[in-house]
């Protein structure tokens, strides 16, 4: 692909014009020997190359040809691409509204759209993540989406980076997969914020409250068939279901080691099963996240608790960040919170 091809040079037009950037004038037979183009193809690429500005003919016989400093010729070209583009996004905006005003009145049979095939679901909730623009809205649980080479959807690898904010809930029974919740962690690592609730009532995807992605059946085994779910008072009972177990849900806090005493160490799986503890995991799933036996971490979950002196799970985890053995990162989550709203802007 031509490098200056996006501004309307072909691959000849574009060796050519190099080679006399490099170069005093030449003439079309001079550039013809050294770039070995066709002589006809030459001279049809300098009227090119001289009507867009970038260079300039010199008289003579045969006519020569220089190169125009490319600081300003090449500005000028992409100030009218950037005009073009202005123009296509104009229409496109009205373009939209058309489309919208001619299905306003249609059957609400066009306001949601069954999607079928492992691949198509798999396709149709990857589009999601890519459109999505201010920010993406998900209830996690299985079974999931995989395309056809075997690539699990994933919202945390789509957004990162393009400053879209990512809101997840899990379901806690979907931590019973082995390698689960350091998947989450990775998200949590690249900005999405995660929830857990005992229990999620179904999927979804919800993409800048413009559309929404949730299983044809309430239990499906295989994530075969989904619904895509257009703007409707469907779409915004959706929307207001999912901040509504967002406000109920968990925020998990992966945590840090604190500084402890002289006689005291805390490893890093210690602290992860602190942190499995203070969300209410039993012991089988803090196992297969650990990858070690059941009976292993009922010895070591005991043995923190008669360390911490705690007669409950759950205030293990409290006396466990009181005693700086376990940091939540509530106050990094909190700000991240508060950088996205104050992004959004007042009326949301």
């Amino acid at each position: 692909m031509a490098l200056l091809e996006v501004l309307g040079l072909d691959q000849p037009a574009e060796a050519l014009y190099f080679i006399l950037v490099d170069n005093l004038p030449l003439t079309v037979a001079e550039l013809a020997r050294r770039t070995g183009i066709d002589h006809d193809a030459v001279a049809a690429a300098m009227v090119r190359l001289e009507d867009g500005g970038l260079v300039s003919r010199l008289p003579g016989s045969p006519a020569s040809y220089t190169a125009l400093p490319p600081e300003h010729a090449l500005e000028v070209l992409l100030l009218a691409r950037e005009r073009d583009i202005q123009r296509v996004r104009a229409l496109t905006e009205r373009l939209t509204e058309r489309h919208r005003d001619a299905r306003r009145d249609r059957d609400s049979s066009s306001l949601i759209q069954v999607i079928t095939g492992r691949d198509g679901v798999a396709r149709c909730g990857q589009q999601l993540f890519n459109r999505a623009e201010k920010e993406i809205r998900g209830i996690d649980a299985p079974p999931y989406a995989e395309a056809r080479d075997g690539a699990r959807v994933n919202s945390a690898a789509v957004i990162e980076g393009r400053g879209v904010r990512s809101r997840f809930i899990h379901a806690r029974d979907s931590l019973n997969t082995p390698g689960a919740m350091e998947r989450v962690e990775v998200d949590i690592a690249a900005g999405e914020e995660v929830r857990f609730l005992p229990e999620a009532p179904m999927k979804l995807i919800i993409a800048d409250d413009q559309a929404a992605l949730i299983p044809l059946l309430a239990t499906p085994q295989v994530l075969d068939a989904c619904i895509l779910v257009h703007p409707s008072a469907l779409l915004d009972a959706l929307s207001t279901l999912f901040e509504s177990l967002w406000a109920q849900a968990q925020p998990y806090m992966p945590g840090r080691s604190g500084p402890v005493g002289e006689d005291e160490f805390v490893n890093d799986e210690e602290r992860r099963i602190i942190s499995m503890l203070a969300m209410g995991m039993p012991d089988e799933s803090i196992a297969r996240q650990l990858g070690i036996g059941y009976r292993t971490v009922q010895r070591r979950v005991q043995a923190l608790l008669t360390r911490l002196g705690a007669a409950s799970r759950f205030q293990a985890g409290v006396l466990a960040a009181s005693r700086g053995w376990w940091r939540p990162d509530a106050e990094e989550q909190a700000a991240g919170e508060g950088r996205h709203a104050e992004a959004r802007g007042p009326g949301r």
